[in-house]
């Protein structure tokens, strides 16, 4: 007696429209496994082979047990006109109805693994996006930080060296903090300008136009003040 192996590989010959499987044999081999209740209702076996089965295979069976939406049952057309006993008549209906019920179980669990894995897709995709922007927010304020420091550290520098204050040292040191005023305004805005860029791709950054206006203002005044200290 063939196993529930050869009975999917003939239902799935019978759907290829192989020349060496003719209806009369397939009929015939349909009425032998009718005779065998332990093969039609052998279930877990069933749905082994179902659920082990490749994925062409696996829609072919569909097809010749008429599974999907408006596909012909070929199995039930078959064996409704052949001349059965009640016994092997049961045996087919049950067969028939199991192999449907792991073909639909299949078909579940699949759409559920593709929905989980797409779900799991996502989950990575935010996580690594998260610790991108991460990793460029750290970089921007991390350079910021040495941007700050370097400028504290320059007119402490300067300040220093001022040991007897009078009307050209100030000058001077008035002149070069409005240049650096301007230098420390056009770094941070460049660093904004990038974070912008690491969160929302080739978005702009919108610089405050009266703010930009007010910090040239204040860079031109002290350069242009210290300047004339100096010279005069």
């Amino acid at each position: 007696m063939s196993n529930i192996e050869d009975i999917f590989r003939s239902c799935i010959d019978h759907v290829n429209d192989r020349p060496d499987k003719r209806d009369s044999d397939f009929v015939d081999f349909l009425e032998e496994i009718s005779k065998h209740v332990e093969v039609c209702k052998d279930y877990k076996e069933i749905s082994r082979v179902v659920y082990s089965m490749e994925s062409e295979e696996f829609e072919l069976l569909e097809k010749f047990f008429g599974v999907n939406d408006r596909q012909e049952n070929t199995f039930s057309g078959i064996f409704e006109n052949m001349q059965l006993t009640e016994k092997e008549k049961d045996n087919m209906i049950h067969f028939e109805r199991h192999v449907i019920l792991s073909c639909q179980q299949r078909d579940y669990l699949t759409k559920m693994s593709d929905s989980v894995s797409e779900k799991v897709k996502r989950t990575q995709n935010k996580v690594t996006k998260i610790y991108s922007e991460f990793v460029g927010i750290l970089g921007v304020f991390t350079a910021l930080s040495f941007a700050l420091m370097g400028s504290v550290q320059v007119f402490g520098n300067l300040l220093s060296n001022v040991s007897n204050p009078n009307i050209r040292t100030i000058g001077y040191v008035l002149v070069v903090a409005g240049a650096y005023l301007l230098l420390i305004y056009l770094v941070v805005s460049m660093l904004f300008i990038g974070m912008k860029k690491v969160f929302e791709g080739n978005s702009k950054y919108d610089l405050s136009d009266t703010f930009t206006l007010v910090i040239i203002v204040v860079s031109a005044a002290l350069i242009i003040f210290g300047f004339l200290m100096v010279v005069f």
